[in-house]
């Protein structure tokens, strides 16, 4: 269990490194731990690590995640090292798969008690960094912070103030769905602008 008590980040990323909570560690090549500056005002909270980030890099938001960060944080005029970085669940969810680009398996989205037994990092997580804006990218980072299943068309574009983080949450579409979904690229990239507009407002 968590230690109770003070905690840098250190120690935290230490302690997740060991996780086993969930079956994810049987699978996992590593962890994936948060990344970026611990003062910075804005958190991107991702949905899990891919197979790059576990087999390859050890960081969060590389090979096909990494470009399209690169992308959105181009768009909005931040730099990676103003921001930081994580996700939901720190390891990669899996299943099994012949045709998988990184060992055999495919990515598949977590499960919702994976997502459980991760939230205790992601709380301290939150707690460590003290975002001003909590930008969410899909489904299962908001519906996370928010503690219930949600639809997207209900929340993207639309910022709320959390009590609880004491943070504004930026809802926002996964990167990676307009590449499925090409009917949601305009939501999309109207949903940045109103990102970038809103950062220069509140921060």
């Amino acid at each position: 269990m968590i230690e109770t008590g003070a905690i840098s980040m250190e120690q935290l990323n230490r302690q997740v490194s060991q996780c086993t909570h969930c079956p994810l560690w049987t699978t996992r090549t590593q962890v994936i731990t948060g990344q970026g500056s611990l003062t910075a005002p804005l958190m991107l909270l991702g949905e899990a690590p891919g197979g790059h980030e576990d087999m390859v890099s050890g960081q969060a938001f590389t090979g096909e995640a990494g470009q399209h960060l690169e992308e959105f944080l181009q768009f909005i005029d931040i730099g990676r090292q103003e921001i930081y970085l994580t996700n939901t669940v720190k390891c990669r969810p899996t299943k099994p798969s012949p045709r998988g680009r990184y060992g055999p398996y495919s990515n598949r989205r977590p499960k919702a008690s994976e997502i459980k037994a991760c939230s205790h990092w992601l709380e301290q997580e939150l707690k460590l960094v003290s975002p001003k804006i909590i930008a969410t990218l899909g489904t299962v980072p908001l519906g996370r912070l928010l503690g219930k299943n949600i639809a997207m068309k209900d929340y993207h574009g639309r910022p709320f103030f959390s009590e609880q983080y004491q943070a504004w949450v930026f809802p926002l579409f996964h990167p990676a769905a307009i590449i499925y979904n090409r009917k949601i690229q305009p939501l999309y990239y109207a949903d940045l602008a109103q990102l970038k507009e809103f950062i220069k407002m509140h921060l």
